[in-house]
């Protein structure tokens, strides 16, 4: 009796393109809900992330669907493929063979990439990877503290979107998304124009030099936006975010909270040089000597905020490497410090 064989899954693609515009217009429609001008419903934030990061996940998706023309190659393309044990070939070695069938479950981020790299599909990585990033961050946080967060994302997410569905999809936003990719448009828009204003006011604010950086990454603690400006009190004051630290606040332009910045701009730079001393990890940020600020990085043996170096980096005795704690010790590291007054005093 023949052996039965097994039928191949097919992919509708079609469908698929369906559900990924579908699963983007919801998660617009919930991100409006979620801002909601006077009356916001914060409750709705996190389904927008999660529809608006589906639906792109999706329309990826279609994209390696639509690359190929028969509904069983796309579905074996889509879908995670069984897996491949090792059996005896009967002559002392082994073979690989696939077990079982193609899984239910559909290809995630890491194995979507894989398959663009084999399709020549461009996709700016770094900003996915960022955003699915946020979707996990706010999986864990309440709604009300994700507001700002949310509109940051959404506004991140347009310009991967447009340049996706015209350069690999070849079709019009527009055309294919309606209103929800209007309100996108305006959206993003509007936050790049302000990003804008903000960033021009920092220019004047007086930050330390290599802080700088780190503003692009403050959120605000109350809605999470990074929608910040500096006071304008501050500011017409003369006051500076270097010298005045402990007074300059920060404005959010999204829920009006007022917090001081130089909170946050510390913060960004330790969540940067965290560390696991579990693994034998070495901190990689110290407390100044100079400055008494958490800000001094010392793979590059300066101060962050105050500018400050070290005097003395190696021993001049033995070429050891010298830290803040040794300059007391005039070029010597502590052994031969040591020695060295020893020696001094039997003299």
């Amino acid at each position: 009796m023949a052996q039965k064989q097994r039928t191949k899954p097919t992919l509708d693609a079609a469908k698929l393109r369906e559900n990924a515009l579908t699963s983007i217009r919801l998660g617009v429609e919930d991100f409006e809900r979620s801002q909601g001008g006077e009356n916001p419903d914060p409750a709705r934030a996190l389904s927008s992330i999660r529809n608006l990061f589906a639906g792109v996940l999706l329309l990826f998706k279609y994209k390696i669907a639509s690359s190929v023309d028969h509904p069983a190659d796309a579905a074996a393309l889509i879908f995670n493929p069984p897996e491949v044990l090792p059996s005896p070939d009967g002559d002392g070695g082994v073979t690989w063979q696939p077990v079982g069938r193609f899984r239910d479950t559909t290809i995630d981020v890491a194995t979507i990439k894989k398959r663009f790299d084999a399709f020549d599909i461009e996709i700016d990585w770094d900003v996915i990877y960022k955003l699915q990033s946020c979707r996990n961050h706010l999986e864990h946080l309440h709604p009300a503290h994700t507001l700002g967060e949310v509109a940051d994302f959404v506004a991140e997410l347009f310009p991967i979107l447009r340049d996706f569905i015209r350069d690999e999809l070849e079709e019009e936003p527009a055309a294919i998304l309606g209103e929800a990719w209007q309100i996108m448009l305006l959206h993003h828009d509007f936050v790049a124009e302000i990003k804008e204003e903000c960033d021009e006011a920092w220019a004047e604010a007086g930050v330390p030099d290599g802080m700088y950086e780190w503003l692009e990454t403050c959120k605000c603690s109350e809605c999470a936006s990074t929608l910040l400006k500096p006071d304008q009190e501050n500011i017409d004051a003369g006051e500076t975010v270097e010298s005045d630290d402990t007074r300059f606040f920060a404005m959010c332009v999204k829920c009006g909270h007022r917090e001081l910045i130089a909170p946050l701009l510390l913060e960004a730079l330790g969540k940067a040089h965290s560390y696991d001393p579990r693994d034998g990890e070495e901190p990689t940020l110290e407390r100044c000597i100079e400055c008494d600020r958490e800000a001094f990085v010392v793979e590059h043996q300066a101060c962050l905020w105050c500018a400050s170096e070290l005097d003395y980096t190696e021993c001049e005795d033995c070429g050891e490497a010298l830290g803040q704690e040794d300059q007391d010790n005039d070029g010597r590291c502590s052994y031969h410090a040591y020695a060295y007054e020893k020696f001094m005093r039997e003299d």
